[in-house]
């Protein structure tokens, strides 16, 4: 008689959207919730090119899987058709509703960029908040019409450290990774039964973090790595396919809404 599989198996059959699942944290969480057993997974990005290569990656990486993979680019940026973009991405991987998800992680998010308080505008603000924030808040508006009703169904946003410990020149950034928990709990009641939570990340090794680092030497990268590193309890940058478990924890936990998961290396420590 086999082993049962009370646990592994919460995820089996589910059909799941990551938008953001290109790459990074997000294409992380897609290769988890495969080897988890679900039904379909759908990845969404702005970029075309990028949604097509991750879904082909993945194709060719669990080429013996039953999962239908997926993609569909949809671009967050733009707030006058931000939302027509979700209810059209939304209608392409449900069939215009008629094969509801399960699961939803956000985890999209444009390169940071930091600036002093003397040099923010309204300009700079909106467009901070544009995929970050504002994004899911409409994601969300329009996720009940497509997802699975009750607490099998989940959606994880993402937010970083930031939210906790201030960063200097981060006042704007920082302001939204923290409004961020609060819109998980709101969505929470507004939502329910279905489930709502963010996941919060430290410094993960990402071109998000290449990014902050920039353009330097290959010396001058490896001491920036070093210092997110040394930033950390664990002194290790963290790994995508450390942070996606908080991500599958969510979706598979179905006593859990509300709230947030800190995956930082123990960051907020030091």
């Amino acid at each position: 008689m086999s082993a049962p599989l009370k646990y592994t198996s919460k995820l089996f059959g589910a059909r799941v959207l990551i938008i953001g699942g290109s790459n990074g944290i997000g294409y992380a969480v897609a290769e988890g919730v495969i080897e988890h057993g679900a039904a379909g997974v759908v990845i969404s990005s702005s970029n075309a090119d990028r949604v097509a290569g991750a879904v082909s990656r993945l194709k060719q990486t669990y080429s013996t899987t039953e999962c239908q993979i997926s993609g569909f680019p949809c671009d967050l940026s733009q707030d006058d058709t931000i939302e027509s973009s979700i209810i059209a991405l939304f209608d392409a991987v449900t069939v215009n509703g008629t094969q509801k998800l399960d699961h939803i992680a956000f985890t999209a998010g444009e390169q940071p960029v930091v600036k002093p308080l003397e040099e923010v505008d309204i300009h700079f603000i909106k467009k901070t908040g544009m995929v970050r924030v504002f994004a899911p808040m409409l994601m969300a508006k329009h996720a009940v019409k497509y997802l699975n009703p009750g607490p099998t169904s989940s959606i994880t946003l993402t937010t970083g450290a930031s939210s906790e410990k201030p960063i200097p020149n981060w006042v704007v950034l920082g302001s939204y990774t923290a409004a961020l928990k609060g819109l998980a709990r709101s969505l929470a009641l507004d939502l329910k039964p279905i489930r709502v939570n963010v996941a919060c990340h430290g410094a993960v090794d990402t071109d998000l973090v290449e990014g902050l680092i920039g353009e330097v030497s290959s010396e001058q990268r490896e001491q920036a790595r070093s210092g997110f590193a040394k930033a950390t309890a664990t002194g290790v940058l963290g790994k995508p396919e450390d942070a996606a478990e908080a991500y599958l924890y969510f979706m598979k936990d179905r006593n859990v809404t509300g709230t947030s998961v800190d995956t930082d290396g123990g960051m907020l420590l030091l």
